[in-house]
């Protein structure tokens, strides 16, 4: 019985080792999955999120103006002392005189509802506008960013996937570098060499191990970009299955025009234009009517009644329209201002779409050449790839000296770091382009 316990704790160990060992295990097939978590988990694009929630939230605190605004009140008032008013002494029977007499009582309590409506308010009808147009810019302002964001991540994705690449092939290299040690140490003990080759082979190995760690440091902190990019807690971790490839026959044949950054200067200039009208608003009268109905109460003592006899009724329409004459040429002023700056932003949004597609004509050019450049160097690779092969069968079999086939490796290496740097170029445009895509 404690050896079967004794397996069943075991097996619950190695279990719960198991789970924790994959908890937090994020698996990526493609790039769309890359863009699919992120733009779910990056903090940042949660933050725009809010801003566009914002926005329509004070959107609707700007139509508020269309609706009447309705309020309840109570009030007492108690009078230290009652003001005496004068009238004829006529009405007493005492012609010719004047009588100072009080009129009140020294406590009095109203209580109503107001109610106020707006009719005529340009200044809040332009507030209102510019209040859907800041909805329009948050989104555009979102939707830019998750673009950009795309843009980052494809490029991060891609860098990792040249990096893992190019670990592969430095762990190959150090390889074949250790190999070509062994082989100079069996002939240095031999006699057949010197001290000199000896310490070129140690070196060519010590230079491939560099090389190697290099790689797997700038693999991890591309890692770590792309960690942070997507939003990932720091304890998580995550796996790209792709690997690394050039597809000679596929051609990205157009570029999507930057049509969100346009967007963005279009929705400035509405906005500008908006703000201006309102500034002009302020020339237009204001007109509002407000209601009143409710009742009064007076008392001779501090005492208060809810008897519906001992309330008087006090109900009443008002007219209040304001016409503005002279402000001490501020509106004015600001008016200028608003026009120029409604200017500023008809300019740069002009300037904005001139420089896209100058913009997008360098990219897709820069594009293709990395293209055709990723072709060549692939080429060169593979040549320069037979040609170590073959020097190290040469020098293994004693054809060539360490000085010849160390040449030929030298010249691979050269030619692998124009390749990586080549397809990074590539990767880097191409990036830029499939985030533009919808």
């Amino acid at each position: 019985m404690d050896t079967k316990m004794k397996k069943i704790v075991s097996l619950s160990f190695v279990l719960i080792a198991s789970i924790s060992l994959t908890k937090g295990q994020n698996t990526f097939r493609s790039l769309n999955e890359i863009w699919s978590y992120s733009l779910k988990n990056n903090p940042d694009n949660s933050v725009y999120q809010l801003q566009v929630e914002k926005a329509l939230k004070d959107n609707l605190t700007a139509k508020s103006y269309l609706y009447p605004k309705i309020n309840a009140g109570f009030s007492g008032q108690y009078n230290m002392e009652i003001p005496e008013t004068p009238i004829p002494g006529e009405i007493f029977g005492r012609p010719g005189e004047t009588i100072f007499a009080e009129f009140g009582q020294t406590y009095n309590y109203t209580a109503g509802l107001s109610t106020s409506i707006t009719l005529l308010n340009w200044q809040s009808k332009f507030q209102s506008k510019i209040a859907q147009s800041n909805v329009n810019l948050a989104k555009a302002e979102k939707d830019l960013f998750e673009q950009n964001l795309k843009q980052q991540l494809a490029q991060v994705y891609y860098a990792v996937l040249t990096s893992k690449a190019a670990v592969d092939l430095s762990e190959k290299n150090l390889s074949l570098a250790d190999s070509t040690l062994v082989l100079t140490i069996n002939r240095f003990q031999q006699g057949l060499i010197d001290n000199l080759t000896l310490n070129q082979a140690k070196i060519n190995k010590n230079n491939a191990f560099d090389r190697l760690e290099q790689n797997k440091q700038y693999l991890f902190e591309n890692e770590t970009n792309l960690k942070i990019l997507l939003g990932m807690p720091p304890t998580d971790t995550f796996l790209l299955t792709e690997q690394i490839q050039f597809d000679e026959n596929v051609t990205l044949e157009t570029i999507s025009p930057n049509d969100l950054n346009l967007t963005l200067y279009k929705i400035q200039t509405e906005n500008a234009v908006f703000a201006k009208k309102q500034v002009f608003s302020r020339f237009i009268p204001k007109l509002d009517i407000v209601t009143y109905l409710g009742g009064i109460q007076y008392q001779e003592d501090f005492k208060f009644s809810l008897n519906s006899k001992d309330w008087q009724p006090n109900r009443y329409i008002g007219v209040n329209l304001s016409i503005p004459i002279f402000t001490g040429f501020t509106t004015k002023n600001q008016y200028q201002s608003a026009k120029i700056t409604q200017n500023i932003a008809q300019m740069n949004y002009e300037e904005a779409q001139r420089k896209s597609s100058l913009n997008d004509s360098i990219l897709f050019n820069n594009y293709i050449n990395a293209k055709h450049s990723v072709e060549t160097v692939t080429q060169n690779l593979k040549l320069a790839n037979e040609n170590v092969q073959l020097a190290y069968s040469k020098y293994s079999e004693g054809i060539i000296g360490l000085d010849n086939y160390l040449s030929v490796f030298d010249d691979y290496l050269t030619i692998e770091n124009q390749y990586f740097s080549r397809l990074s170029d590539y990767f880097i445009n191409k990036g830029i382009i499939l985030s533009r895509n919808k």
